[in-house]
């Protein structure tokens, strides 16, 4: 009796567990049932939370570990997509469509060698597989071999006709390439074959939009937003198709919208603060840039065009100045960790353009004058806060944050200031300035006079006129460190030859055509300087950077490259016998035994091709070689006059050579704001390289470079 009433329990137990491993099968289903629907509405934050509550229920489900993956890499999260898709692969390890998820965000994560070890064995196996085609392809789009990513594309559709990712790629290929009517018909037979998904409806406004369709562009985006109310780029583009069209009060409600949806998306918050603008609104663009900065703190084109409309607008004595300079202060504090010069210098000068009281932007800006050896330009620093008293004013904003400073502290600051001015005061007695009675900080050092001209892009931005801000912007920057030797203006034109016409007339000696690209992760600046005199092409220069503070490095990698194809020159201010002096040092990359040719005032012009300078013979007055070099001016000597000296004040050097060329990069500040070549246009005074007429090239391949592109298609499921 107790042997069968043993088998009846054990029986129950086993029925029990068997109905608890199907009801956890069962929930399992639903779960994953329901997480398929989030996911077919492109939400991927609800899908994969249903999806884990499925692997929790049942940690077998192959499907749910791998629509979990597939999520992820929606989200970018690829690393843990990656660890979801090993889970999958413990319970279905031959399924092609995880080793392709997985090829995919290996693909992300930049390894590009392992992916295609995947995507050609699946191949191997398959050959009729089309995602790993689709792999193969964008390996080779990322490579830059498009005319190969083509081919599979191709290929892809001939296997499988009416494939809608192999039929939209091949548009974006061909629109890239300028095939606008073959891209055409792709779209097309997208549409007739896709005519339920939204996703086909975008790409095809994308085209539109790019190729100035507007008004198509607007229906096939409101087509998409039809098909799936939730299709956040599709309101993304149609901003910007109302931008374009300028229906500025209707880019301003779209925006308002999207805001709603998703408070941390900074392009959103971008294109209402330029509507507004646009509509002479400036105030209220303002308003919307600050909340949208204190959302997305990391946009820089946002903050730049920010910083550019505060300059325009406000006072300097509008006290919201000193929180926002803040900002840049603390990005500098970063730098410093790292010991990076230019990127300081950036920042605090940054702070200091929208508070020039600034005590820690200004005394941190000190201090790297003084770390770079040039004690005349720290000690003007000193000099400024302690007549300023801003070093009161810093003290006293320590003090309202919270700090507490006793008397004994701040009265010991105050006397360490007061010692400092006086010390280097007695240090710099000897000076050059003092020697010849010259203010440095009065000399008006303007070589030359450049115009940087933006057109309107015809390529979709996630910032509108992105061109327009990093002109404004660049010229700011010209600005340099220790005063300004290149006059640089920015304009609007409509064409090359308005830009020629207007730079012509005004007697600019050269002017720069900008263009820009980017994405979500990288910026791409081109800019083309030209001769104002005869409108001939002197030189192209290229900027291309990805990760966090592209927008400001790829700008002052662009100001670098200008400065050094910009002949060095200076004017001669005194002479005494054969000893000269002249309005250029150390700050400028000057050394002892640098030469110049002296050239009668007004004689010297750019050359007629390429970058330079030209005189003619009979305006050749002599050569100059330095011997003693101050920080902003320097002493030289003359020589070569021939039988008439004609040398006078006023009169003109250009660099002929400079000694010492191999250790020109350790003067960082002179290659970075200041002309660098010599009189026909070579660089001297900066290391950086030229390859392939590209001076400026990022970190990645050629082909990452239309990552653009490469995004839209690996957007495309």
């Amino acid at each position: 009796m107790k042997f069968v009433f043993k088998i009846a329990l054990c029986a129950a137990a086993l029925f029990c567990a068997a109905e608890i491993f199907a009801q956890s099968r069962r929930n399992a289903q639903g779960l994953f049932a329901e997480g398929i629907e989030a996911e077919d509405d492109r939400d991927w934050w609800v899908a994969s939370e249903k999806f884990q509550a499925a692997v929790r229920a049942n940690p077998a489900y192959a499907d749910a570990w791998f629509h979990l993956a597939k999520c992820l890499y929606q989200m970018q999260s690829f690393e843990l997509a990656l660890q979801n898709l090993q889970n999958a692969k413990k319970y279905s390890p031959e399924r092609t469509d995880i080793l392709n998820l997985e090829g995919m965000a290996l693909i992300s994560l930049g390894r590009f060698d392992d992916a295609e070890k995947i995507f050609t064995q699946i191949q191997k196996k398959y050959p009729n597989d089309i995602e790993s085609r689709f792999g193969l392809a964008e390996l080779n789009l990322l490579k830059g071999r498009t005319t190969v990513a083509e081919r599979l594309y191709s290929d892809a559709l001939s296997k499988n006709p009416g494939n809608v990712k192999a039929l939209l790629s091949l548009a974006l290929l061909k629109s890239e390439s300028k095939d606008s009517p073959r891209a055409e018909r792709y779209v097309n037979e997208a549409l007739r074959v896709g005519s339920a998904d939204p996703q086909v409806y975008y790409i095809a406004a994308f085209l539109d939009f790019k190729n100035g369709k507007f008004d198509a562009a607007e229906r096939r985006c409101l087509s998409a937003l039809q098909l799936d109310g939730n299709y956040a780029a599709a309101y993304e583009l149609l901003s910007l198709v109302y931008f374009a069209q300028g229906r500025f009060s209707e880019v301003i409600d779209l925006a308002d919208f999207g805001i709603s949806r998703d408070r941390e998306n900074g392009n959103i918050w971008y294109v209402k603060g330029l509507a507004q603008q646009k509509l002479g609104r400036e105030a209220d663009a303002l308003e919307t840039w600050i909340l949208g900065l204190e959302a997305v703190g990391d946009d820089e084109i946002m903050r730049a065009a920010f910083e550019l409309l505060v300059f325009r607008t406000l006072p300097l004595e509008d006290p919201r100045r000193a929180d926002w300079a803040k900002f840049h202060v603390q990005k500098g504090l970063e730098h410093s960790k790292r010991y990076s010069g230019r990127a300081m210098r950036y920042e605090y000068q940054a702070a200091l353009r929208l508070d020039p009281q600034n005590f820690r932007a200004r005394n941190a800006f000190s201090n790297l004058l003084r770390a770079e050896g040039y004690s005349e330009n720290y000690l003007s620093q000193m000099r400024f806060i302690q007549e300023n008293e801003i070093l009161q004013s810093g003290i006293q904003a320590m003090k309202d944050d919270g700090k507490t400073i006793d008397a004994a502290d701040e009265k010991f600051a105050l006397v360490k200031l007061s010692d400092t001015v006086e010390g280097y005061e007695s240090l710099l007695e000897n000076t050059l300035a003092r020697k010849w009675d010259v203010n440095p900080f009065f000399l008006d050092k303007n070589r030359w006079n450049l115009r940087i001209y933006y057109m309107d892009s015809s390529a979709p931005l996630a910032h509108p006129e992105l061109s327009r801000v990093a002109a404004e912007h660049l010229c700011v920057l010209f600005g340099g460190v220790l005063g300004q030797s290149v006059e640089v203006s920015a304009h609007r034109a409509r064409d090359f030859s308005a830009a020629y016409s207007d730079a012509y007339k005004g007697g600019f000696d050269y002017f720069i055509i900008l263009d820009a690209e980017e994405d979500e992760r990288d910026i791409k600046f081109e800019a083309t300087m030209y001769s104002g005199r005869n409108g001939t092409e002197a030189k192209k220069f290229s900027t291309f950077k990805t990760g966090n503070d592209r927008y400001a490095s790829s700008l002052l990698n662009l100001r670098s490259a200008i400065l050094a194809s910009l002949p060095i020159r200076a004017k001669i201010l005194n002479r005494s016998g054969k000893d000269i002096l002249v309005d250029i040092g150390r700050t400028e990359g000057m050394v002892a035994g640098a030469k110049f040719a002296v050239v009668k005032r007004g004689a010297l012009r750019t050359s007629d091709t390429g970058v330079g300078v030209s005189y003619s013979e009979k305006d050749f007055l002599g050569t100059v070689t330095l011997s003693n070099v101050g920080e902003d001016i320097s002493e030289g000597v003359l020589g070569d006059t021939g039988f008439y000296d004609m040398v006078n004040a006023r009169d003109e050097i250009v660099l002929v050579e400079i000694p010492g060329m191999e250790n020109s990069s350790e003067n960082d500040i002179a290659e970075d704001t200041s002309p660098a070549a010599n009189q026909r246009g070579v660089p001297v005074l900066t290391a950086m390289p030229e390859i392939d007429g590209d001076p400026l090239r990022g970190a990645l391949s050629t082909g990452q470079k239309n990552s653009t592109l490469v995004d839209m298609i690996r957007r495309i499921r």
